[in-house]
């Protein structure tokens, strides 16, 4: 049973709309800081949301590979290759 207005889905997984945001401290090796920079330069978005966005498309590429174990394929103009977690 919940109380009128709890959330119902399981700890860890509420949805973003209703979940607070955070602030975190953490130290970055610099080459997190050159892959911030470049997100930054290239899409001119604050640090904040370069930060989202690295942070989004790694956990889609960890869950795909690692959760769903999908196979990831990066296709260019010099062929492809598989993304490969270790």
């Amino acid at each position: 049973m919940t109380a009128k207005g709890a959330p119902t889905e399981p700890a860890g997984q509420q949805t973003s709309a209703r979940a607070e945001p955070k602030r975190i401290n953490v130290a970055v090796s610099p080459d997190t800081v050159r892959a911030l920079e470049n997100v930054i330069e290239r899409e001119g978005v604050t640090l904040t949301e370069a930060l989202r966005r690295l942070i989004g498309y790694g956990d889609f590429v960890y869950r795909a590979v690692r959760e769903n174990r999908e196979q990831l394929i990066v296709k260019g103009d010099e062929g492809s290759r598989e993304v490969v977690l270790l």
